[in-house]
């Protein structure tokens, strides 16, 4: 009797500290969201540079999308837990608007994915050969996966906390807006070690603009799976030639990126100020009002 009551004491004891460490996570994030927001990028980066590392590694020269699959697998499961460090799991459940009508509201990201994908397939100069189909399999399966990884982390943790710190009036939108579009733009620098520079600015500077985008909507509609699925969509038709023919990885194609194609941030600057127009600033409320006061 007594071991049974020193044992259940030391369970709760246990529970009591686990709670205590993550109300200080919870307290830091909330009152020092920016320096938070960096961290959680610099870990996240750290860790899918390592788990590249190891998976190199171990399966040595195989797929370049099948290992990069593993990867962002790996990533995903970390975006996921520092959902649940942060206290933010309740993003995964909250329903917004709806997953139809989010899409209505991403609509331009749907039909630019759908042009890119007509247009690259339609200039494509090599030869047509189509990869196995497990092999394109693996490579719409990462791209999935990098959708879940950098829309767990980027909209779910960075951009919540963004909002909920500084509210869902036309100011505090719009500084979570920026904020967490920034961030997420800088997180693509780190492919500067193994692209070229000015791909990979011109990736930074799109990426930015995207990311506001892809905030703008995560608001609008207050479901996280609308932006995870326009992410996937997108970079599947970003690299649509390279999963289907296998012809280069995706650090060659963003090497090959230009100045030129920063004008994709105009369209994009267009789209965020129609998302964020003044009369429909009241579905930020209506659709993460409930998620942001239980968080």
């Amino acid at each position: 009797m007594g071991c049974s009551l020193r044992r259940s004491g030391n369970e709760k004891a246990m529970t009591g500290g686990k709670r205590t460490k993550m109300e200080k996570v919870k307290g830091f994030a909330r009152h020092y969201t920016l320096a938070y927001g960096i961290l959680a990028e610099i870990i996240f980066l750290a860790f899918l540079t390592g788990a590249g590392f190891l998976v190199g590694t171990l399966m040595g020269e195989g797929n370049y999308y099948v290992r990069l699959l593993v990867q962002e697998a790996a990533a995903a499961a970390l975006a996921w837990g520092m959902l649940a460090v942060s206290g933010l799991l309740p993003v995964l459940q909250n329903r917004g608007s709806g997953f139809g009508k989010g899409l209505l509201c991403g609509m331009y990201l749907l039909v630019i994915g759908v042009y890119s994908i007509v247009v690259f397939l339609a200039v494509y100069e090599g030869a047509r050969v189509l990869q196995p189909w497990y092999l394109i399999g693996a490579y719409l399966a990462c791209m999935c996966c990098v959708g879940v990884a950098e829309e767990f982390l980027f909209r779910g943790v960075i951009a919540t906390l963004f909002l909920q710190k500084f509210g869902t009036e036309k100011g505090g939108i719009w500084k979570a807006v920026v904020i967490s579009g920034v961030l997420f733009g800088l997180a693509h620098v780190s492919n500067i070690m193994s692209g070229a520079l000015v791909g990979v600015l011109v990736q930074t500077a799109v990426a930015s603009m995207l990311g506001m985008v892809f905030a703008a909507i995560y608001f609008r509609t207050g479901c996280i799976w609308v932006t995870v699925f326009l992410h996937a969509f997108i970079d599947v038709a970003a690299g649509i030639t390279t999963g289907l023919y296998g012809n280069e990885t995706l650090m060659d194609t963003v090497s090959s990126y230009s100045p030129v194609q920063l004008i994709s941030c105009v369209p994009y600057l267009i789209v965020l100020l129609v998302l964020l127009r003044k009369k429909k600033l009241g579905d930020v409320e209506k659709n993460t009002g409930t998620l942001l006061s239980s968080i």
